[in-house]
């Protein structure tokens, strides 16, 4: 094909290189401003502690990516996008490579480095479960596209190589091989099995690997045991009904209209491309509406699946048809057990929804429905800054982080009131290692103190905190309680002067918002001074 054929859809993209270059600028210079008291501490102490720590948590992303680990919270925060937003572009390259797009294969990499920035936001959790989890499965995607493009065996290894670490990086979201195996085994289990020998060669490559330089075996197969006793915990964590929840909504809300749709269009449509352009033209109309005012990822994921049963009605090869299904099916998949429903949780993976549907609507469609789509991402430049004045996510604003604050030795600045409330706390807990937070809201204080609990958890369960006490050979009696007016103790779980089996040798100290209860064991640790 010429390339002067699609001039209108090469120019349109470019604002995708200049929107993300605004994003990104937005983003990169904001990431030494505010600190996540809760989710971003939670990740860090186990980035620094995950060898000490009696859990199973310990065989996850925390091993995998510790050689990336650094205590500038700033530099880390900068490594976490740089990875995500450079494994985004490469599989957005090369998938608009493998399937010859309209588009300059460059510059739908750029639609992908903005998917990131409007998922994300200006987000400032180091790297994690889901953004690691993100990175291997874009690298594996991307040497999938390589070898489907150019017929590069090694590129197979290295894709099953990123498959086989994924499998230590969080139990419940590695089912989002599951869709990714279908596609291998469908489409080439007949015509040329040894491309599915070397995805799984090279899975069997990143296993040895990990039980190599990363994990001793033994160790591995030790934290097993913990499953017996912190199961009984954890469905109080997760209960069973919450599965039940995710999935009869995924099903209720996507699933089953998709199909109904489809189906009819199957069965009674004389005129599939016809009948099926006039639902998506209405489909199309309510996904603008809700992406404007109120978005819905419900409405989005039957939008695409009726594309993709558009682009199924085209006279395209089978491969290529059954990688947009493994698209739109790699969300469910990352977002499954993480403790969010998908509503929450699948918006962080819309970048395998815009790469399917933009792989559709340039394959399919006129340019008027691209620039449409292009209009959509300008609206998200112009209001992407408002989220800097606006109360993000954990409670804080960017504009008003201007006070420094050592971390570690390094800057990072908060608002006035989380710097008094450290200053509030720091006699007491500076460097102290036996502490039981109310909330994990408050954990944010403890790293940035140097004080350690010892577990870190989200939801203080009582009986999971006094069998991890007893684990590591003490009594609730040698603990340090807090609890903060925001977040004070739950009576259904710890209250800690009946908690503890001698509360009256306990003393009780209000500082500022807290309120600490000191053991008769407690003593101040003499290096109490700022950094």
């Amino acid at each position: 094909m010429e390339r002067s054929q699609y001039n209108y859809e090469n120019i349109l993209s470019w604002i995708f290189v200049i929107g993300s270059l605004f994003m990104g600028y937005i983003v990169y210079s904001n990431l030494d401003k505010g600190f996540i008291f809760n989710d971003e501490a939670f990740y860090l102490f186990y980035y620094k502690d995950h060898d000490s720590l009696p859990t199973i948590d310990s065989t996850n992303f925390y091993r995998i990516f510790k050689f990336l680990f650094t205590e500038n919270i700033y530099h880390f925060r900068i490594i976490t996008y740089a990875l995500l937003n450079i494994s985004t572009f490469f599989v957005y390259l090369f998938a608009g490579k493998y399937y010859k797009l309209k588009v300059n294969a460059f510059l739908i990499g750029f639609l992908g480095i903005t998917v990131n920035f409007v998922s994300w936001g200006v987000c400032n959790i180091v790297m994690h479960q889901y953004i690691s989890n993100t990175i291997l499965i874009n690298l594996a995607l991307a040497f999938i596209f390589i070898y489907l493009i150019y017929n590069k065996s090694l590129s197979l290894i290295i894709s099953g190589f990123c498959l086989g670490m994924l499998l230590f990086n969080g139990i419940p979201h590695t089912i989002v091989i599951i869709p990714i195996a279908g596609f291998l085994f469908f489409n080439f289990w007949k015509k040329d099995r040894k491309i599915i020998f070397y995805i799984i060669a090279g899975g069997i490559m990143g296993i040895i690997f990990y039980f190599t330089f990363i994990e001793d075996f033994s160790k591995f197969i030790s934290q097993f045991e913990w499953i017996k006793y912190y199961k009984q915990f954890h469905i109080k964590q997760h209960p069973k009904r919450f599965f039940i929840f995710w999935i009869l909504k995924v099903a209720g809300f996507i699933f089953l209209p998709s199909l109904l749709l489809i189906g009819y269009l199957y069965k009674f449509s004389k005129n599939k491309i016809q009948h099926t352009n006039h639902i998506l033209i209405v489909l199309g109309v309510i996904f603008v509406i809700s992406y404007l005012f109120h978005p819905s990822i419900y409405i989005n994921y039957v939008l695409l699946a009726l594309l993709i049963y558009r682009y199924f009605l085209e006279d395209i090869c089978i491969e290529k048809k059954t990688m947009l299904i493994v698209l739109s099916l790699i969300p469910f998949g990352l977002s499954f057990g993480s403790g969010a429903y998908f509503e929450v949780r699948g918006t962080l993976y819309n970048l395998y929804y815009y790469l399917a549907l933009s792989i559709i609507i340039l394959s399919v469609y006129r340019v008027r429905i691209y620039a449409a789509l292009v209009v959509l991402f300008i609206y998200q430049y112009l209001v992407f800054q408002n989220l800097l004045k606006e109360k993000g996510w954990k409670d804080f604003i960017f504009t008003e982080q201007t006070e420094k604050v050592k971390i570690n030795g390094y800057d990072l600045y908060l608002d006035k009131g989380r710097t008094k409330d450290i200053e509030d706390l720091r006699p007491y807990l500076q460097n102290q290692p036996n502490v039981i937070y109310s909330s994990n809201h408050l954990i944010g204080y403890l790293y940035i103190l140097n004080a350690s609990p010892p577990i870190y958890y989200y939801f203080a369960l009582k009986d999971y905190v006094r069998f991890i006490i007893k684990k590591v050979g003490k009594t609730p009696d040698d603990f340090i309680y807090i609890e903060s007016n925001d977040y004070p103790f739950l009576s259904r779980e710890i209250v800690p002067l009946q908690f503890v089996d001698h509360p009256e040798k306990y003393k009780v100290v209000k500082t500022g918002r807290f309120t600490l209860y000191l053991p008769s064991n407690y003593q101040k640790n003499k290096n109490t001074c700022v950094e």
